[in-house]
C-alpha cells in the first residue's frame, strides 16, 4: 500500500517536496506532514510514507510527522531550509516540537523570527527548557545573550478574522497563500521593504527591517482589518 488516500496530484508534489534540494518546492513541510499522516489514516504504514516519498527509511518521516504536534497556528511559519528571515526551518521546527505544551511552543517560534535562530541555537532553547524547569522566555534570553551580537527583526503577528476567508485560504497551498500576502502587504507599507510574509488559514506573520517596523506602527490600529479585506477582495476573485 503506497501513497493510499491520496490524488494522482498529491502524490505528484509529495515527490516534488521531499528529498530535494529544488529551491521552489509545491509543499510545505507541515502539508508533507499532513499528507503522510493521511496516509497513516487510511491504514498505511511509516514505510508506506516513506515509499510515497522516495524516502531510504522511515527516520525523516517521523520528523515529518512530529510537526503535526505543533500549534495549527504557526505551522504555516515553518518552512525549508536557507529560506531567511520570516519563517522557521523545517529542522528547527521539529526541534521546537519535541517542547511539552503548545505555549512554549508559539513563544519559541515567535523567539526564532524575532532572533533569527539558528537550529543549533532552538536546540540549546529546547534543551534548557526541559532540563532547568525554567520559563521558556528565560531560556531564550539565556542563549541570545550568549551572542557577541544581536540582530533583531521586527515581527508582526496578525489574525484571520472572517470565517468565510479561512475557508478559501484552506484550499490554497502555503505558496499561494504566502505570496498573496506578500504583494497585499508591499501595497500597504510600500515603501518598505518586507523580509517575509507567511499566511496561514488563522494567522500571518510578515517581517523586516526598522523601516518596515517604522511602517506597521504607523498603521498598527487598522493594518489586521485593511489585510483581511484585501485578502477576502483577492480570495474572492
Amino acid at each position: 500500500m503506497v501513497a493510499e488516500g491520496l490524488s494522482a496530484t498529491e502524490r505528484q508534489r509529495l515527490l516534488l517536496s521531499v528529498g530535494t534540494h529544488r529551491g521552489q518546492r509545491p509543499l510545505s513541510p507541515s502539508e508533507v506532514a499532513s499528507l503522510f499522516s493521511r496516509i497513516l489514516e487510511t491504514g498505511g504504514t511509516l514505510s508506506d510514507c516513506a515509499r510515497a516519498a522516495n524516502l531510504d527509511g522511515t527516520t525523516w518521516v517521523t520528523r515529518f510527522l512530529r510537526l503535526l504536534s505543533l500549534p495549527e497556528s504557526v505551522r504555516h511559519l515553518i518552512d525549508w531550509g536557507g529560506n531567511g528571515a520570516g519563517s522557521v526551518t523545517f529542522s528547527s521546527a521539529s526541534e521546537i516540537a519535541r517542547l511539552d505544551n503548545d505555549e512554549d511552543k508559539e513563544v519559541l517560534v515567535q523567539g526564532a523570527l524575532t532572533h533569527r535562530l539558528s537550529g543549533a541555537e532552538v536546540r540549546q532553547v529546547v534543551q534548557l527548557r526541559r532540563r532547568s524547569g525554567r520559563t521558556l522566555n528565560e531560556c531564550l534570553e539565556e542563549v541570545v545573550g550568549m551572542r557577541p551580537r544581536i540582530e533583531k527583526r521586527h515581527v508582526y503577528v496578525g489574525a484571520i478574522t472572517l470565517d468565510e476567508l479561512k475557508c478559501k485560504l484552506k484550499e490554497l497551498t502555503q505558496n499561494e497563500r504566502d505570496t498573496l500576502l506578500r504583494g497585499i502587504a508591499e501595497r500597504i507599507l510600500a515603501p518598505a521593504t518586507i523580509s517575509a510574509a507567511k499566511l496561514g488559514a488563522s494567522k500571518f506573520a510578515l517581517s523586516g527591517d526598522a523601516k518596515f517596523g517604522a511602517a506597521v506602527n504607523k498603521k498598527k490600529d487598522t493594518l489586521e482589518a485593511e489585510i483581511n479585506e484585501r485578502l477576502a477582495m483577492a480570495a474572492g476573485r
